[in-house]
């Protein structure tokens, strides 16, 4: 009985401790100083406006701050600002880690009225007229388009599309993803710069991703096919970058070769 009330007894005090440390140090470790650090130097990154959009307050507990929730804020109210970590510097500082994202492509809405300026990964970083849409540089999306809310177009401003709900959204986004990788031989060119149109059409057991260079051929994804969307767009500008192929880059297709016995592909004047 004896024993059972000394280990209840250092028990409570263990517990005593621990909050009297954590409350010690939410009095003592509070905000003083809150910077922002950016990867790149942009004049779309204001530090006092992503400052104010974070929620941290001079005085707040560093301890207790929310990590996730001051990202979210963040990048709702900067849609071209992505953050890359917020970091606790004892005993009064908070770093705000940022970089800018890149727009990448226009995708139409599903009435036509107006479109989203896109990064790579479907978040919507503008909204634009069809007019804008239609003159814009960045890489023109059919086949995929995006329902308007009931709040409006500007509510997804910030916010990620629902690609995830269509396979051609994935499609979409996964191909974005691919032509980031830095492996991937774009001849010099950006994404923006490289592809002029992306239209995604449904086959019978699959989906069709025609891939239209600023040259004038086109390249051809399939998902019916055995290997993923990186490893057909790296064999398609493969060939496009080859000195090894024959090819005209004004027009025609970049495809797989259907009567090769290995997985290959081709320049071809006209898909079969």
């Amino acid at each position: 009985m004896k024993k059972s009330n000394v280990i209840i007894g250092i028990f409570i005090a263990i517990i005593f401790i621990v909050l009297t440390v954590v409350l010690l140090a939410c009095a003592v470790f509070v905000v003083r100083n809150i910077s922002v650090e950016s990867a790149v130097a942009s004049e779309i990154i204001s530090e006092d406006d992503i400052i104010s959009s974070s929620g941290l307050k001079i005085g707040k507990s560093i301890v207790s701050i929310n990590k996730s929730k001051i990202i979210s804020s963040v990048e709702k109210e900067n849609p071209y600002v992505r953050v890359l970590d917020v970091v606790r510097k004892f005993p009064d500082k908070i770093v705000i880690k940022v970089t800018v994202r890149t727009a990448i492509m226009s995708i139409l809405a599903e009435d036509s009225t107006c479109a989203v300026i896109a990064d790579s990964s479907l978040k919507v970083l503008d909204v634009i007229s069809l007019e804008e849409h239609l003159s814009s540089g960045a890489t023109k999306i059919e086949g995929y388009t995006f329902s308007i809310p009931e709040e409006g177009v500007r509510s997804l401003k910030g916010t990620t599309l629902d690609y995830d709900s269509d396979p051609k959204g994935v499609l979409l986004r996964n191909i974005a993803q691919a032509a980031e990788d830095p492996s991937l031989d774009l001849s010099g060119a950006s994404f923006l710069t490289f592809f002029k149109r992306i239209s995604i059409r449904s086959e019978e057991n699959s989906l069709l991703a025609l891939i239209e260079t600023n040259t004038g051929v086109t390249l051809v994804l399939d998902t019916s096919l055995s290997i993923g969307v990186y490893e057909q767009l790296y064999m398609c500008t493969f060939v496009y970058t080859s000195d090894q192929v024959e090819k005209d880059l004004t027009k025609g297709y970049i495809a797989l070769d259907k009567n090769s016995s290995t997985i290959a592909y081709k320049w071809m004047e006209d898909l079969d």
